[in-house]
């Protein structure tokens, strides 16, 4: 009788073969699934779900040593209505 967990069947599709890291074709599966290279949610707009899209412009605003942030961006509109529906979401549960 085994106690270990079986083994799971190996992937077979267009990246199996190629000559790049692990996580490399895990990357390239997820955007070809239209998820987020990162955590597997799915993507809002671009590469990233919402919460990495945010994440890597802020980054990236870092980097580039800019003081102030565009609040017109569209990363920022699509995150205040994803808060706007949660605290909606939170406050009709509330009741």
């Amino acid at each position: 009788m085994a106690y270990w967990p079986a083994v799971r069947p190996a992937i077979k599709d267009e990246f199996t073969d190629l000559p790049i890291s692990r996580q490399r074709k895990y990357q390239l599966r997820m955007q070809r699934d239209g998820r987020c290279p990162i955590c597997g949610k799915p993507k809002i707009r671009g590469r990233f779900c919402l919460e990495h899209w945010v994440q890597n412009k802020e980054l990236i605003r870092k980097r580039l040593g800019c003081k102030r942030r565009y609040q017109g961006a569209p990363s920022y509109q699509f995150e205040a209505k994803a808060k706007a529906a949660a605290r909606r979401k939170r406050n009709k549960s509330a009741k």
